[in-house]
């Protein structure tokens, strides 16, 4: 059980969503437990599903409009920092404007209800846009060969083997490995909807196979399970045997012509 609460407590610094308020109704509190399902997942407020939504409309505004600067940063960052030396004039106080992230933000609340308070730090925004890459960049769901490693030895740190990053790669590995086709489903499903739900209920056994048994007595956040796989599966696609690079590079080349 230990070894289950430092592996979420590290999963759920990657999860810091962007801060929302809903300004059509004052109590929309909610923390009932999800029912129904084989773990525990706190049941999600509409604010808090629309603020998802928002969030992920922003990180695919952010991706699109910043290919090639999008799969730089992934390339060169992990799950806890960036490696801004490495990132050809941006720096930390640039990032987000260089992104258009302030457009992106106001062109997704433009069709919401939510007002949006921005308050995202780099490793969130990071997170966010690997879901966003990896779909851009796998037109079909990843299909993994039988010898796929277990764990991505390859992977880059952006900080030297952070402990908090290697923990979440850790478990980010290993979900993607043991149920790659529900992973994918996962993050191709709407934030909210029956299908993000159906995917994470088949992603369970997984869960008890990558972090313990004790995941059933777990209250586990939905953007959380999202976060890990989204890095899982970008890096699966990045780093593994069956990253698309040539593809990625041909795309790159197009978007600059």
């Amino acid at each position: 059980m230990k070894r289950l609460a430092i592996i979420l407590a590290t999963a759920a610094m990657v999860a810091t969503p962007v801060v929302a308020q809903d300004n059509s109704n004052p109590d929309t509190r909610n923390d009932n437990i999800q029912t129904g399902s084989r773990f525990k997942r706190q049941s999600e407020a509409a604010n808090v599903t629309e603020a998802r939504v928002m969030q992920k409309a922003v990180a695919r505004c952010v991706v699109y409009r910043n290919k090639q600067l999008s799969r730089e940063l992934l390339a060169n960052s992990d799950t806890v920092s960036i490696d801004f030396y490495k990132l050809d004039d941006v720096d930390a106080d640039g990032l987000f404007d260089e992104l258009d992230v302030a457009d992106c933000l106001g062109r997704a609340a433009k069709y919401g209800t939510l007002s949006i308070r921005m308050n995202i730090q780099f490793r969130t925004l990071r997170n966010l846009m690997a879901e966003e890459v990896y779909l851009m960049d796998q037109d079909d769901p990843l299909v993994l060969p039988a010898n796929a490693p277990e764990y991505l030895e390859n992977r880059n740190y952006a900080t030297g083997r952070h402990p908090a990053a290697v923990a979440t790669a850790k478990l980010s590995d290993c979900l993607t490995l043991n149920d790659v086709a529900n992973s994918d489903a996962l993050l191709r499903s709407r934030p909210g909807s029956d299908e993000e739900d159906e995917a994470l209920e088949a992603i369970f056994p997984s869960l008890e196979t990558c972090a313990g048994e004790g995941i059933a007595d777990a209250e586990i956040e939905t953007s959380m399970v999202r976060t890990v796989i989204a890095d899982g599966m970008w890096a699966r696609m990045h780093y593994g045997p069956t990253a698309p690079v040539a593809v990625a590079e041909e795309e790159t080349k197009d978007d600059d012509a």
